[in-house]
């Protein structure tokens, strides 16, 4: 029963498992009715023919095809037809099994479940039984067509059960995915609103540094650059701002390049010297980087702190 509940990747497994009980069933009232009118031979023989070709398509229907509920409400229609022409061809086109057959799919349909369905079941054959019982003088508790009757009602209900099941399960599944849509809708407003609020953070603390700051992404594009770099390299921090750190036209020159070979080697800079010209002069400089992480672990890029070496004696007593 767990296998009969079980969702999409089921469905076509299922659906044909019913299908072969119902054609099983309803072949047998074809045989039975045959050994009292063998001269329907023929009629029996064509119902049967076209109850099993109808199984031929489930051989090229894809798994995805069966799981949807429009292709089972066909099926069921179908099966419905076979059910209510077999039962008219084989004279069992009785009122009251008819009633009971329709009893039993709209119970089993509002059950919305398989194994409420074999319990409407039961309750159906007793009834059903009961009123054979009722109105037979010279009852027989094993007469074919009873029995027969009595299973094609459980198979009735297990079919009207199913289809009912997975047409909720269907409406669930949309249920669900809108209600997970929109909580990943909240989470990355709430994400993109935390990301917000901390570059907001990142750029007053940058601003206060008394050094060189540029933050860098990880696709190579300067994120920030504080007002401390436009002082050392006379460059205002604008122009730097969404600026690719390898692009030709860059102003950081070789220091431009420097960073870039940190970040594609994924080596941090730790007191890295170097000789730049600023204003027409040679300037000594001291490069270091951290990997700049964000809330929630995340990295965003590298964070380059830049300060200018007056001489050689100081860059050295800074390395002691």
């Amino acid at each position: 029963m767990n296998e009969m509940q079980a969702v999409a990747p089921e469905v076509k497994k299922n659906v044909l498992f019913i299908r072969i009980l119902l054609a099983l069933l309803l072949l047998c009232f074809a045989f039975f009715y045959y050994q009292s009118r063998p001269e329907d031979l023929i009629k029996i023989l064509i119902y049967s023919g076209i109850l099993l070709g109808s199984f031929i398509p489930f051989i090229f229907l894809s798994e995805e095809k069966c799981e949807t509920v429009r292709f089972q409400n066909i099926v069921f229609m179908v099966d419905l037809g076979f059910l209510l022409s077999g039962l008219f061809l084989f004279n069992h086109f009785a009122t009251t099994f008819l009633i009971t057959i329709f009893l039993t799919l709209f119970i089993s349909a509002l059950s919305q479940s398989i194994g409420r369905s074999i319990l409407v079941s039961f309750f159906v054959i007793g009834i059903y039984v009961y009123m054979i019982y009722y109105k037979s003088d010279n009852f027989n508790y094993l007469d074919p067509f009873l029995l027969l009757s009595c299973a094609l009602l459980m198979v009735v209900a297990i079919h009207a059960g199913y289809l009912a099941y997975r047409t909720v399960q269907e409406e669930k599944e949309i249920i669900d995915l809108a209600r997970k849509a929109n909580m990943l809708t909240e989470k990355v407003r709430e994400g993109d609103q935390l990301a917000l609020n901390y570059a907001a953070t990142l750029k007053n603390i940058l601003d206060s540094l008394p050094l060189g700051a540029i933050a860098v992404s990880t696709n190579n594009a300067i994120i920030f650059a504080n007002a401390k770099v436009g002082r050392i390299l006379d460059i205002h921090p604008k122009n730097l701002s969404n600026l690719h750190l390898l692009a030709n036209n860059s102003p950081l020159g070789d220091l431009a390049l420097t960073m870039g070979n940190s970040i594609k080697n994924r080596f941090e800079l730790k007191k890295e010297y170097l000789m730049m010209n600023s204003n027409g002069q040679m300037k000594r400089f001291r490069l270091d980087s951290t990997p700049g992480v964000g809330p929630g672990g995340s990295v965003w890029g590298t964070l380059f702190l830049l300060q200018e070496a007056q001489t050689i004696s100081e860059s050295e007593t800074d390395e002691s």
